[in-house]
């Protein structure tokens, strides 16, 4: 079984994921901000980080990367198809922050491969297009963990207003995600942990159009 430990970073209120095995190898999901921070916490827990996991490539995701990788010298996996918003992601979060950001310049590696070992498990990487084209979940099906990014919520979906965004292809994900036949916990880039099982009745109750 894995371990993890959700921290809450930057101004969007990111949920930044540490999870590791009983060897203390770790994986860093989503550092969205506050990466020196991010950094004392994995070394007072005495982990091992090995990479940077992204769901997605959206600013409130990524801006503790550039430390994090200063500090462990780790790589940084994403879907490619995230690439342009990773390339923009200052000017963006100059837009939506309202303040001068420093460059955020990240070096990524693919997440073409579908799963990723830590410990005795393979965690399996989830291809979840909608919110963005590349966005993606990390399965972890031994332990009962799915960190879901920006497309599934305690209480809702991911925003599909943007431009590259499209609801149907954030259906079809979410269909995909609701699919899994075991108890796990759905754990978001946003907001509050969930219980698939009672998500599942969220959306019976309120979403029904994501289950078409």
């Amino acid at each position: 079984m894995l371990n993890y430990r959700r921290l809450i970073v930057g101004e969007m209120g990111t949920n930044c994921y540490l999870l590791w095995s009983n060897d203390k190898k770790a994986i860093i999901i989503d550092p969205g901000d506050e990466g020196t921070e991010i950094a004392q916490i994995i070394n007072e827990l005495g982990l091992k980080p090995i990479v940077i996991l992204l769901t997605h490539g959206h600013f409130d995701h990524i801006m503790g990367v550039i430390d994090l990788q200063l500090i462990f010298n780790i790589p940084v996996a994403m879907s490619q198809e995230d690439i342009f918003l990773t390339n923009r992601a200052q000017k963006t979060a100059q837009y939506y922050l309202k303040k001068k950001i420093n460059k955020i310049k990240i070096k990524t590696n693919n997440t073409s491969f579908k799963t990723i070992k830590l410990g005795e498990e393979n965690i399996k990487i989830i291809k979840t297009p909608g919110h963005t084209p590349g966005s993606v979940c990390f399965y972890a099906q031994k332990s009962g963990l799915l960190f879901s990014g920006d497309t599934i919520f305690a209480n809702g979906v991911g925003d599909t207003r943007h431009q590259y965004s499209s609801k149907n292809e954030l259906q079809k994900s979410i269909q995909k995600i609701l699919k899994i036949d075991k108890n796990v916990l759905v754990l978001p880039g946003h907001g509050d942990e969930i219980n698939l099982i009672l998500l599942k009745k969220l959306f019976l109750q309120n979403f029904v159009n994501y289950l078409a």
